[in-house]
């Protein structure tokens, strides 16, 4: 059993320049899984809250943050979090810019940023089994889809469109600030089957995700059919449809053989 190789696409939000997306993804495959489980694929996305100061910076280190050494998924514990998460806090403070910030910014920024985490690995599994094993955690509204027999066999951690609202779950790049994080920790896990896709999307996807499968429509479909070069006029088809928010749009799509 192996993993296709990642798709990834990504489009800043209408009238937004590339510099002002605030979204970020990042995947890392190991060249060989092993059995021991130890060498694991990684897929992260993050979604950073424009309210709070320098979101696309916290976005970026937290998708590298979960891809380069995710935390210890199996025994993870509000402690181990925390842990886990001062190492890519202290990053995210030591590159802003304090000296260039103005003086009436400097407040916001020292309250931190605000950014939703989706992190995903792949191991092998237990036991010797030839099949992979997957685990997730997410804080927020960036979600994972399990396709599996043409169906979607899981939607986590938010199920229905109309869990969405302006005020998710937010991880802080500011420990002082991270108020009780663990509380809004949700976690998945479970073995990959021949055949599965995993789709991973930023909020406004997602919610469009949703809407379609509710609808009795297979939106995986539409998703895996898109390429580079048609991603950002269906992206922009959508939004002037009404049919997706007008938001940073992130998606990334990993299959199993």
């Amino acid at each position: 059993m192996a993993l296709r190789p990642p798709r990834s696409f990504w489009l800043p939000k209408a009238g937004n320049s590339p510099e002002e997306y605030e979204d970020a993804s990042r995947v890392v495959y190991p060249q060989r899984m092993g059995t021991s489980g130890r060498r694991t694929a990684r897929a992260a996305v993050s979604d950073g809250a424009s309210e709070s100061a320098f979101a696309r910076e916290w976005a970026n280190v937290l998708t590298e943050a979960f891809a380069s050494r995710p935390p210890d998924m199996c025994g993870l514990t509000e402690d181990s979090l925390c842990d886990w998460l001062a190492l890519g806090q202290e990053e995210w403070r030591v590159g802003i810019p304090w000296d260039r910030i103005p003086w009436h910014g400097e407040a916001k920024a020292r309250a931190g940023a605000f950014a939703t985490l989706l992190g995903l690995t792949f191991a092998a599994a237990p036991a010797g089994s030839p099949r992979l094993y997957w685990q997730a955690l997410a804080v927020g509204d960036s979600c994972l889809f399990v396709i599996r027999d043409d169906r979607l066999w899981l939607s986590f951690p938010l199920e229905d469109a109309a869990q969405f609202d302006n005020n998710p779950a937010l991880v802080c790049s500011n420990p002082d600030n991270a108020g009780d994080l663990w509380e809004n920790v949700s976690r998945s896990e479970g073995e990959c089957l021949a055949g599965d896709l995993f789709i991973l999307a930023s909020d406004a996807l997602a919610c469009w995700f949703l809407e379609r499968n509710a609808e009795g429509e297979k939106p995986w479909e539409t998703l895996i059919a898109l390429d580079s070069s048609g991603w950002a006029a269906w992206v922009e088809e959508q939004r002037g449809a009404g049919l997706m928010g007008n938001d940073d749009t992130t998606l990334v799509i990993i299959g199993v053989n």
